[in-house]
């Protein structure tokens, strides 16, 4: 129908400093608008002429939102994934799914109207159709806020997490209705739920990890896990696998770190050497399934303020006692403050904030979900979490991540959980050994990786970009080239050594390059 917008296919939801044409070719979608429309009046029981507009309303790294109108005011949302969102079926079943469940639990999450987790309908694409929650993003007011209101929203806020960790899940995976997989794919039932074709189970990952590029082919369990140690060995396993079908010698993905290891490619072999050494430790890190660590949980992926909507009528009781457990931070000013630069004020601001909201957090975590409070500050329950993420992270040449934090395992062994009985470990000394020498290498690259990383995110604040070169608009691209020419211009000015010509000359971060090199 010619009446709908051109721009519905198109990016427009801001322009890209570096690899652009790649970036918006990545998020062109073209799909039958008139066939979305009668989907989604299908699911709503109207007319198509009752419909009075489909506009984009967001863009984010995987979606496009459009928000539909009718001619009495009513809304709802369409999401649709990219085509760079991987697994788009496990993805928008998944999501479906789960917001499913949340909200026959009695979370506020929008209600699901219709979906189709399959490109092949009428429509051309995956599309996952949402109830339009009324309220203003928090991000609209964060920052502004005086104390008193930020904490009653935290208050919410851990409220809403308290009742995600309260749900009990049977396995780790991720959530689907029963009819969304085939008779073949392994799924675990939710107690308590009939069993139906709407019936929701625990199925393999939708996470975007287990399905990056060639991953998507490759033969491996994918879940559900109803144990900690077969869900803590399965990435490593993954990627070990990746390694030896499709690894190739590669620069390190991260241009700006290149210059650290020498403009070396990285070895896939080697990385899969360390994959093993992590499998090695897995069955040693195993904790009982009697242990409160060891239970599956449903975490939202991202408690941000753009992600969160609020109302002049979500007032929490502001009457609770805080925790004196804690040591309150503090949040008197310097004396000096006055005399301070604009941006110096609102950094010391920044900061007294940042604090204020940590407190807070953790003190209303402490007493409303105990079990996550001594989890999160358990030193050997988080070392688990950044193994397990280190193992999982898709190898696109960075291993010494992984390294350091099997010898930070090596060097906090046997990695005791704080009301973990000693006698319950194996004595044994840690099965993975790394040299002191070893041991000093990696720390010294580790340390010189965190110089540069700080580095590159300070240029990408003061160009206003974020990792993949985004801005807002025209006019912010415009600025952000001409700092950008400042920035290299200056760094081959200065460079002293062949080694800082190259960087500059060949790894510059900001310069349109190959993802894949």
């Amino acid at each position: 129908m010619s009446s709908w917008s051109s721009d519905l296919f198109d990016y427009t939801g801001g322009r890209f400093l570096f690899n652009e044409e790649l970036r918006r070719a990545e998020r062109r979608l073209e799909f039958d608008v008139d066939a979305l429309a009668a989907a989604i009046c299908r699911s709503l029981s109207r007319p198509v002429t009752d419909l009075a507009s489909i506009t984009k309303l967001a863009e984010g790294g995987f979606n496009r939102v459009l928000q539909v109108s009718f001619t009495d005011g009513h809304t709802v949302l369409a999401r649709l994934p990219f085509r760079i969102t991987a697994p788009a079926h496990y993805a928008v079943a998944s999501e479906a799914a789960t917001l499913g469940f949340l909200r026959n639990h009695g979370l506020p999450v929008p209600k699901v109207l219709g979906y189709s987790s399959v490109a092949a309908n009428p429509v051309g694409t995956e599309y996952l159709l949402l109830g339009k929650v009324e309220g203003r993003p928090l991000s609209e007011g964060w920052f502004t806020m005086d104390t008193k209101a930020r904490v009653k929203i935290m208050r919410q806020i851990v409220e809403i997490e308290k009742q995600f960790l309260n749900l009990q899940l049977p396995a780790c995976g991720s959530l689907y209705y029963r009819k969304d997989l085939t008779g073949s794919e392994y799924t675990i039932p939710i107690p308590g739920i009939p069993q139906a074709a709407d019936q929701i189970v625990v199925g393999p990952t939708a996470q975007y990890e287990w399905w990056y590029r060639e991953r998507a082919t490759l033969d491996v369990d994918r879940g559900p896990w109803t144990s900690f140690l077969a869900c803590f060995e399965a990435p490593a396993k993954r990627e070990i696998e990746f390694c030896k079908h499709y690894g190739k010698p590669r620069l390190h993905v991260e241009r700006y770190l290149r210059e650290v290891h020498g403009f070396q490619e990285m070895s896939p072999a080697a990385h899969a050497q360390l994959l093993s050494n992590y499998s090695t430790l897995a069955p040693r890190l195993d904790i009982s399934p009697t242990h409160r660590f060891s239970r599956p949980v449903l975490r939202h992926p991202d408690f941000s303020p753009s992600n969160i909507l609020v109302s002049a009528s979500n007032e929490i009781n502001w009457g609770d006692p805080m925790s004196e457990k804690l040591a309150k931070p503090e949040t008197k000013l310097p004396d000096n403050f006055q005399s301070l630069e604009l941006e110096e004020q609102q950094a010391v601001s920044e900061t007294m904030r940042k604090r204020i909201v940590h407190f807070y957090y953790a003190a209303l975590t402490m007493r409303q979900m105990p079990d996550h409070f001594d989890a999160l500050r358990d030193k050997n329950a988080m070392l688990r979490a950044k193994l397990f993420d280190r193992a999982g992270a898709p190898w696109e040449g960075d291993s010494l991540s992984l390294r350091y934090a099997i010898i930070q395992a090596q060097s906090n062994w046997p990695m005791l959980l704080g009301d973990e009985d000693q006698s319950t470990r194996d004595p044994t000394a840690c099965p993975v050994k790394y040299s002191e020498n070893e041991i000093q290498r990696c720390v010294h690259e580790y340390d010189q990786e965190g110089e540069k990383m700080q580095e590159l995110e300070e240029m990408r604040e003061f160009l206003n970009i974020d990792a993949l070169g985004w801005v807002p608009d025209d006019e912010q691209l415009e600025k952000s080239k001409a700092l950008m020419q400042t920035i290299k211009s200056g760094m081959l000015e200065h460079s002293s050594t062949e080694a800082e010509k190259i960087a500059v000359r060949d790894h510059f971060p900001f310069d349109d390059h190959d993802d894949d090199v």
